[in-house]
């Protein structure tokens, strides 16, 4: 079996090599231990069994971030058969740089000299034959998306050679070769007009917030059909098994809303990550990035927190698993921490609920102050979990790729690859825990009163009596675990028509913070273990933002009295 590594830049298309010489074939997993996103795949060229590995886009092998230590130590300690060194052809010498410290390496190498039509579209043209005599390796000319060039670098795949350079200095040479080799002529074309647009201060911010809109519809709203569809199969499902008996009980309130609920999300986290893939695909996902870049990092993030921070207005779930857009692995978990303080569509319920029954007449301006206390929460959270917790600067850097119209395939490959992933990953966690819920709630007696659930309920209750919350309202929180709607449910279980007696307008208004602020869910809590890579970091979540409710809620329900709420 020949194995080779595929090592570049960010965004040179090495993606789109790989489903081109595998056919599509290939996993999307995370590195031993770490988060950091790996590829791999296989395919048979002239009878050979060849395996890709797809490293992490890095600019050098100096190891400063955590993907360019991964590269540099599998290049190093996996000892590969070939290096397929994939080059951006639009920028020769920024990319020749890693090249270079590719060639200290004394791996024998093949360079795919990728995008040849956007840099022809740019007046850039480059000898493929001279920059393979200077450097001794087979250079390649491909075009990946359209699939040129990919049978002769299959061939130059068995043919590779080890660089004769050694080099000393990181820039220098770089400059000279791509001096020798290429040829640019000025071309100003309507990209670059877009460009101009997208990419300015003034303009740039509100056509990134009219995209974002549309991202949001498209993510929420056009998936609502097929969420509801879902939602109403598994319904129908439970429903037709029944709970008469502890078999039947189990399958249909355990195990089938177990996997329910998590299936339930797979539409949205579909449709987001459709729209994620023609953004970063397209080349505009970079300049959104650009353009908020300078706001996010005064609170110690960087424009690539933008995105995740605002999908999670509609789910958490998906929001955080869109954090593998960031590099930087500080910035990147500060952000996955942060996110369940995002009002996600699932505590809409509970919201409307409250208000209408506690504040008719101002019913959206309080709803709305939630929304707000969230954001401000969270850029706060951040702005200290970077300062104590996760110091270091919020400085990256980010590559332009040009702007492409994405191919359906490509779309559709990188979707499936990432809801794949959650199905495989979040899914087992949700179905072990929600038979631990059935059983809470079931036993010793399935009335929820006389049930274990009940009883905890009436044992934390203490913890929340300087709210004065009833233990029917800490069930409710309780159950809430597994997903913010099952809230508004028990409510309506426990109390029934009663809530408007239960709790005064302070302590409404208390309670629906902390329905904002508490724990995750389950589903969310899921996804933050497998995207932090430990149990640590699910724990702090838990405990920071329950720490965080209910310090914020009581102390807004003790100054809503001291106004007479």
């Amino acid at each position: 079996m020949l194995k080779v590594a595929m090592v570049g830049n960010p965004n040179v298309g090495k993606t789109a090599l790989l489903n081109a010489l595998t056919g599509g074939s290939f996993e999307v997993g995370n590195f031993p231990g770490t988060t950091v996103e790996k590829k791999e795949g296989r395919a048979v060229i002239n009878g050979v069994e060849v395996e890709f590995v797809d490293l992490p886009g890095i600019y050098s092998l100096e190891a400063y971030s955590l993907d360019e230590k991964i590269a540099r130590d599998y290049l190093v300690n996996e000892k590969p058969d070939v290096v397929l060194n994939v080059i951006d052809a639009t920028n020769l010498e920024r990319n020749l740089y890693l090249t270079l410290q590719l060639c200290n390496l004394g791996i024998p190498m093949v360079i795919a000299l990728n995008m040849l039509d956007e840099a022809r579209k740019r007046g850039i043209e480059i000898d493929a034959k001279k920059l393979e005599e200077i450097l001794g390796v087979p250079v390649i000319e491909t075009i990946a998306v359209e699939k040129k060039g990919i049978e002769e670098l299959k061939k130059a795949l068995f043919s590779p050679a080890v660089c004769r350079l050694r080099v000393e200095n990181r820039l220098k040479l770089a400059e000279q070769i791509a001096k020798q080799v290429v040829e640019k002529k000025e071309a100003f074309t309507y990209l670059d007009a877009i460009d101009e647009v997208f990419t300015d201060p003034l303009f740039g911010i509100p056509v990134f917030f009219s995209v974002m809109w549309m991202v949001f519809r498209f993510t929420y709203d056009v998936a609502s059909p097929l969420v509801n569809a879902v939602d109403l199969a598994f319904s129908l499902l439970a429903d037709a098994i029944g709970s008469e008996g502890v078999l039947a009980s189990l399958l249909s309130q355990g195990i089938i809303k177990g996997v329910g609920s998590v299936l339930v999300f797979v539409p949205n986290i579909a449709f987001l990550f459709i729209a994620l893939a023609v953004m970063e695909l397209s080349g505009y996902m970079a300049r959104a990035v650009f353009i908020m870049d300078r706001t996010m990092s005064r609170f110690g993030l960087n424009g690539r927190a933008v995105i995740p921070l605002i999908m999670g207005f509609g789910c958490n779930v998906p929001a955080i698993m869109a954090t593998r857009a960031i590099e930087d692995w500080k910035i990147r978990i500060t952000t996955v921490l942060i996110n369940p303080f995002m009002s996600c569509s699932a505590r809409l319920p509970i919201y409307i609920l409250f208000a209408g029954t506690f504040f008719p007449s101002m019913a959206s301006a309080a709803i709305m102050s939630l929304y707000l206390l969230g954001v401000l929460l969270a850029l706060i959270s951040a702005f200290v979990l970077r300062r104590f917790v996760f110091r270091g600067e919020a400085e990256f850097i980010m590559e332009m790729p040009p702007y492409r119209i994405p191919k359906f395939s490509a779309i559709a490959k990188l979707t499936w690859s990432r809801v794949k992933h959650f199905i495989e990953k979040a899914g087992t966690v949700i179905l072990a825990m929600s038979v631990v819920i059935w059983l809470l709630t079931n036993y010793p007696s399935n009335s929820i009163e006389e049930s274990y659930a009940g009883m905890l309920g009436r044992a934390i209750q203490p913890l929340f009596a300087p709210m004065d919350w009833s233990w029917e309202l800490v069930v409710a929180l309780l159950m809430g675990f597994v997903a913010k709607e099952v809230v508004v449910e028990t409510i309506g279980i426990t109390v029934g028509d009663g809530l408007a007696g239960l709790l005064t307008p302070a302590q409404a208004f208390g309670f629906m913070v902390f329905s904002l602020l508490y724990m995750p869910c389950l589903a969310t809590l899921a996804v933050i273990r497998t995207e932090a890579g430990s149990w640590k970091w699910t724990g702090f979540a838990v405990v920071y933002s329950f720490s965080v409710a209910y310090v914020v809620s009581l102390a807004l329900i003790k100054l809503m009295r001291f106004w007479r709420w």
